[in-house]
């Protein structure tokens, strides 16, 4: 059996260099075969390994992190072969070109959550080297229907092929119309001061899914100028241009969101364990409808759905039909901190003498209206209301 990657000699003693210095977590290039020194990085600590993945995505790069501490283990791993001047052109550690294609070709995909989307059909159109392929790709995300197609253009130098973009469309359980937009690749590179690579803005499908049901995601992003930078986005579903996709809102760290701090105005179970808070904050900056434990103020328990408001600085909470539980009911049932319902209060209230402000006058019968004004009536004073600009 050909050995799933052929390793370096100066990789491997770079992750044993990594094993001297306790750093068992490896990251290593699931794009490329061949592994060379730059395609093996080793890390003391997983957290520190998962963002260096996420924030090393190209179309050469796709790490994988796996916990590995000896060379057994690495074998069982990565499966591979030792790459020296002896045995480069071994029959076992040779990939065939076509096979190395394939899986470059894959990985375009993969990287962006259409791995289902990599069919024989998709495989034998490419090897039919057809110069652009519009493929077509259904999925359901909890009874929501998701359709796409993938903008793939060949490569003028080689048999790769690259993904540009997908048009994504999604029609909600129980609703007839379809909400679509297209998000684009970003296949320009570049790079920080220090030689890092900086994010290429990519959206996967379940992020665009999550953006086109109307949530926030967490992404990191890099201007025009080069620069990285992190940034809620949105799309603004009240908002189409003219290109046919929706106003994309971002808020940056300079708007004041922070979802932890959000997150501890609530009484959620999971925020007392370090695991569970870092898997609820890393689920919901993926844009993702989240289910969370909540603690009444009886101290029963009760399963809920997540997913932040920006804007508000707070959290909509569903129930598990995932209806939106209205802020009255929150406060109602005890389901919100003492300094959110505080808050919150404040917010109903102003929005309820808003609306009553905002009520056409009514008739009064002039026979039943009093001549004396009543004692202690005074005209209310207005109320100020912030608005955080960002």
């Amino acid at each position: 059996m050909d050995a799933e990657h052929v390793i370096s000699k100066e990789a491997r003693q770079a992750i044993e260099a990594g094993w001297a210095r306790n750093e068992p977590w490896l990251a290593y290039n699931t794009c490329n075969h061949f592994l060379g020194k730059e395609d093996v990085w080793t890390f003391s600590k997983k957290e520190e390994g998962l963002e260096f993945c996420s924030n090393n995505i190209s179309e050469y790069d796709l790490f994988r992190l796996v916990r590995v501490t000896s060379s057994k283990e690495l074998q069982a791993v990565l499966q591979y072969g030792e790459l020296s001047d002896n045995n480069i052109h071994s029959q076992n550690n040779v990939i065939s070109m076509e096979e190395k294609v394939m899986s470059f070709n894959e990985n375009q995909l993969k990287r962006t959550g259409f791995a289902e989307a990599f069919t024989p059909d998709l495989q034998q159109k490419m090897e039919q080297r057809i110069p652009i392929i519009e493929q077509s790709f259904k999925k359901d995300f909890d009874g929501d229907k998701v359709s796409a197609t993938l903008h793939l253009r060949k490569s003028e130098s080689s048999d790769h092929y690259h993904l540009n973009k997908f048009d994504l469309s999604l029609q909600k359980e129980g609703q007839l119309t379809e909400t679509k937009h297209t998000f684009y690749i970003n296949q320009v590179k570049s790079t920080n001061a220090a030689g890092e690579k900086n994010p290429d803005n990519l959206f996967t499908l379940k992020e665009g899914y999550n953006l086109l049901a109307g949530r926030p995601v967490f992404k990191h992003m890099t201007n025009i100028e080069g620069n990285a930078y992190d940034s809620w986005v949105q799309l603004n579903l009240k908002n189409k241009l003219d290109s046919g996709n929706f106003e994309m809102k971002q808020y940056t760290a300079n708007y004041g969101f922070n979802l932890e701090s959000v997150l501890n105005k609530y009484p959620i179970k999971e925020l007392t364990n370090d695991q569970y808070r870092n898997n609820l904050v890393d689920s919901l900056q993926r844009g993702n409808l989240q289910k969370a434990t909540f603690v009444g103020a009886d101290g029963k328990e009760e399963k809920l759905y997540v997913s932040p408001v920006v804007t508000m600085g707070q959290l909509n909470v569903y129930d598990l039909e995932k209806q939106r539980i209205p802020t009255e009911k929150l406060l109602e049932r005890g389901l919100v901190g003492s300094e959110l319902a505080t808050q919150l209060r404040e917010k109903m209230s102003q929005s309820n003498s808003a609306e009553v402000k905002n009520q056409p006058a009514q008739k009064v019968d002039e026979k039943a209206k009093p001549s004396i004004k009543p004692a202690g009536e005074e005209k209310a004073p207005k109320q100020r209301v912030k608005h955080k600009l960002h």
